[in-house]
């Protein structure tokens, strides 16, 4: 098996993870991507709030928390780098973290230098 292989046998849950229209729950063992896959939800919602603090996180710890903020951080970090990831998830993050950033320059939000704006 290979890297990418757990990946592309759960691509359609992932991909259901994602439709922001709806709630979801994800369950999933430790190292499975779970985070980055928040991540993205999250970057995905920020694209289209008028404000960030419409968006409401919760995780079971304090230190989760500080890890998902770290992530997102991580992600719109990402996204100010010209060049595209080769790794398709890495790929997709850049993509999202691009469309925030955007939103975040039209909107005036100023997210990395206010992160308090994100509710985590």
């Amino acid at each position: 098996m290979s890297d990418l292989t757990p990946i592309i046998v759960d691509a359609s849950a992932r991909e259901e993870a994602l439709d922001i229209s709806r709630s979801i729950c994800v369950t999933a063992p430790a190292g499975s991507g779970k985070t980055e896959l928040l991540t993205q939800r999250i970057l995905k919602l920020l694209a289209v709030v008028d404000q960030p603090e419409q968006i409401l996180a919760i995780t079971f710890t304090r230190k989760a928390a500080a890890e998902m903020r770290e992530r997102l951080l991580g992600a719109l970090q990402l996204g100010l780098q010209a060049e595209e990831p080769s790794v398709p998830h890495k790929r997709l993050t850049w993509q999202l973290a691009r469309a925030v950033l955007n939103k975040n320059d039209s909107e005036q939000w100023h997210l990395l230098d206010n992160t308090g704006r994100l509710r985590l």
